[in-house]
């Protein structure tokens, strides 16, 4: 037997007594008033509100908690009592034909009785609600007063789960730029006024928390919104975009605070999943770098793809232990497979492709940071040039049949000792290709929100700690992609990947590094410049103030998905004896620690390259 509270408990004997009297009232319309007539059919009146309660209970009618409930939830009381009449019928029936003619139920009084006990178990419910919905408000309201941003459906479905979760806060009213809301009132709510008043009426109304309901705002809008806010005054919160509730019931889980991501004017990645699947399906996957920012994240959108095997590849061993760790536990039935090993360490390599028989190679593994690379100029030469040609050539060696490098914007007329070394590596790739049944295919992308050495949570702990937020110069700018865009469009250029064309995405407008940092503080509770400083470091030694996707030899086409394109130039591919020669010079430049042989092999195969060499240890 379901466990019934003590309120269940006393619904149970209310709707009993309540159908016991609509039956009484079904015979009083019935025979008008005929105590004779009615005394002929009164054994009902026990055994119908029973069997009526009977079905309540067994339509669940008694698990609901009614302080919360919505209209919706009078559906099942409907249900529930045609069901119960028509068992009524069926019983008294049964019972009058087999039993004894004392049972005896006409059918007018048992319609009639039902709609009647419908109606009257309906008002208590209402009543009921009103009831315990006003006590728990005056118990929770004035903890939170919230006023929603947006009058539209999504804010009006916001106020359904407020009025339906009382305690969580109290809504005082709406904010919207339509000019025909202004002054209405939705539910019993008013529409304030527009968005660019919104701290007179926080103040007015002493509200505590303002919600930004318009799943479809854009990042301009957003952004629009935010700067009317005082957020030293007032906390905020937002709906996520449309396609993250899509097909879901809105619920109060969904408010987040606003976070960087709102603003960077992201557009809607679209991917098919279908094509990446096809060549993911039960196959041998080999992610190197699996323990980085967008290696993990590749390991994590592979896996519900359901290849073969998944192998995760890293020099770190506790990285490598985190995310096999991470995607076990997600993915119970997965075989996922740990190997801790150097790309640049050409035997090993070479072992695990001839052990393992990899199909598809996602190659993820590099030296990223930027400062510490021209410190240690030779360790990006190792890694990410000739450890990529060690990774590319057994791959090709070993037949396997896609491989995806991810490369990136630095790589365009680098300034840097890491752009230069993924330059070359762009370059070894395309020409190990020139002679390759592999599928090869490069993707250059920009910073990611997130990763390792990001900025942003750099500036998310200088803020913690109360700043200043350093800056290297006020006109500094960067494009930014967060990393399950990025690696979306990654997955779905290993399907296009031929020739080792180079894919690019397109990562939106580029932002202002100065702006990032400005609205971070403020979207943090703080002022810019008066709680948390803003220092300006200086451009360091490899960095540019814009990045670049495509250099000036290269032109672009569309591909199928328009969030990328392909970079299309000849002058990358090296003859065989050439790419030979290239990796001998690469390895003595490693060995010998010889800078200026490593900037004349920049000049010579990167010759718009601008490489600044300072600080090197």
């Amino acid at each position: 037997m379901k466990h019934l509270s003590k309120r269940s408990f006393k619904l149970i004997i209310i709707d009993y007594l309540l159908f016991s009297v609509s039956y009484i009232i079904a015979m009083f319309i019935r025979f008008q008033f005929d105590f004779s007539e009615m005394i002929k059919y009164l054994s009902p009146v026990i055994l119908f509100p029973l069997i009526m309660v009977g079905a309540f209970y067994f339509g669940g009618i008694y698990q609901y908690i009614w302080r919360f409930a919505t209209l919706n939830e009078l559906k099942p009381i409907f249900k529930s009592t045609l069901i119960g009449f028509l068992i009524n019928i069926f019983l008294f029936e049964a019972l009058r034909r087999y039993v004894t003619s004392f049972f005896i139920l006409p059918f007018s009084v048992a319609a009639t009785a039902s709609l009647v006990g419908v109606v009257l178990v309906s008002i208590s419910r209402i009543y009921w609600f009103s009831k315990y919905s006003k006590k728990d408000k005056k118990q929770t309201y004035g903890t939170k007063r919230i006023i929603i941003i947006g009058a539209g459906d999504a804010g009006t479905e916001l106020l359904d789960e407020f009025e339906r979760h009382p305690e969580e806060g109290k809504v005082v009213g709406f904010l919207d730029d339509d000019p025909e809301k202004i002054g209405r009132i939705i539910r019993g709510y008013p529409v304030l006024g527009t968005t660019s008043e919104v701290m007179r009426f926080v103040e007015k109304l002493n509200v505590n928390e303002v919600i930004i309901a318009i799943p479809s705002a854009t990042s301009s809008q957003i952004k629009r919104i935010i700067n009317y806010i005082d957020t030293t005054k007032v906390r905020l919160k937002t709906l996520p975009g449309i396609l993250e509730i899509l097909d879901n019931k809105l619920s109060l889980g969904f408010l987040r605070d606003v976070d960087i991501s709102d603003l960077l004017g992201r557009k809607e990645i679209k991917v098919n999943l279908k094509e990446i699947k096809n060549y993911i399906k039960d196959k041998n996957i080999l992610v190197t770098g699996a323990g980085g920012s967008i290696g993990s994240e590749i390991c994590r959108q592979v896996l519900p793809m359901n290849p073969k095997t998944l192998f995760l590849l890293g020099k770190g061993e506790n990285s490598i232990f985190d995310i096999k760790n991470e995607l076990q536990e997600k993915f119970p039935d997965s075989n996922i497979e740990e190997i801790i090993a150097d790309v640049s360490d050409e035997n090993r390599i070479r072992h695990l492709f001839s052990k393992y028989k990899f199909d598809v190679v996602f190659h993820a593994a590099a030296h990223k940071h930027v400062p510490l690379m021209q410190k240690n100029p030779t360790e990006a030469l190792k890694v990410n040039s000739l450890g990529t040609y060690y990774v590319a050539k057994v791959a090709r060696e070993y037949g396997v049949e896609r491989f995806v490098f991810i490369s990136t914007d630095k790589a365009i007329k680098p300034t840097s000792i890491m752009g230069a070394s993924k330059r070359l590596a762009e370059k070894i790739i395309k020409s190990i290709s020139n002679s390759s049944k592999t599928n090869y295919g490069i993707v250059r992308f920009g910073n990611v929100l997130g990763s390792r050495g990001s900025v942003i949570p750099i500036f998310k702990e200088q803020i913690k700690k109360g700043g200043p937020v350093t800056v290297t110069h006020p006109k500094m700018k960067r494009y930014f992609m967060t990393i399950p865009e990025a690696v979306s469009l990654v997955l779905q250029c290993g399907q296009f990947a031929q020739n080792a064309e180079i894919y690019v995405l397109d990562m939106g407008e580029p932002i202002n590094i100065d702006h990032l940092a400005r609205d971070l503080i403020k979207l943090s509770g703080y002022i810019p410049d008066q709680d948390i400083k803003i220092v300006y470091t200086g451009v360091r030694p490899g960095e540019k103030l814009y990045e670049e996707l495509f250099s000036k030899d290269e032109d672009f086409e569309k591909t199928k998905n328009e969030r990328i394109f392909i970079a299309k130039s000849n002058n990358d591919i090296l003859l065989e004896e050439d790419l030979e020669a290239l990796i001998k010079q690469i390895n003595k430049i490693i060995i010998e620690y010889d800078y200026n042989e490593m900037k004349n092999l920049f000049k010579q195969y990167i010759p718009d390259s601008n490489v600044i060499f300072s600080e090197i240890i």
